[in-house]
């Protein structure tokens, strides 16, 4: 379900920037490695790299950065530097395991978070407040949002090229598609 999820949204996210998925480049065949002595991988991580690379720090075409608007989708070259940058940031309840996903330029993430019993959400972390705030219940339902997002055209190019979103829009749909999560009511 995850993998054709994320097929689909590749196929979404080409309608309105057709390099995008090239710009995320290959999978490597040593992805894996960074897990080790991290965690099990999540199957979302699994769905995503190993098909993709990810967005770097410092990709020479800023209108690909965005997985989401605002965000890029960790390379995974970066990605243990990441969880280190996230982990420096705050304490995280000890049965809960906290991966990075998506981060901006403020080093505030989207992060993959699951407890012991094998909850899994996608959580906000604003560097600023320093907690966690659950906007997706999970992962699946991160990769079914976006989609509709897309689909309802809520994500669109500005008038510069630069994947941009409807806030009004996004907060409808977001909340309809996650019903009962604060993050969507704010």
């Amino acid at each position: 379900m995850l993998k054709e999820l994320f097929n689909e949204f590749i196929e979404f996210s080409i309608e309105l920037r057709p390099e995008y998925p090239e710009s995320l480049g290959k999978a490597t065949d040593d992805w894996m490695e960074v897990f080790n002595g991290l965690a099990e991988i999540p199957k979302l991580f699994e769905v995503i790299y190993s098909s993709v690379q990810g967005t770097k720090r410092e990709t020479e075409n800023q209108k690909l950065m965005d997985f989401i608007p605002g965000y890029r989708l960790v390379h995974i070259e970066e990605f243990v530097e990441a969880k280190e940058n996230l982990d420096i940031q705050s304490f995280w309840p000890k049965d809960a395991l906290v991966l990075p996903l998506l981060v901006n330029y403020s080093s505030d993430y989207f992060c993959y978070v699951e407890n012991f019993e094998g909850n899994s959400g996608i959580y906000l972390y604003m560097h600023d407040e320093g907690n966690l705030n659950l906007v997706y219940r999970s992962p699946e339902k991160f990769l079914k949002t976006v989609i509709e997002f897309y689909k309802q055209h809520v994500y669109y190019l500005d008038d510069e090229g630069y994947l941009d979103y409807d806030f009004q829009k996004e907060s409808t749909i977001g909340g309809n598609h996650n019903f009962g999560v604060k993050y969507w009511s704010m």
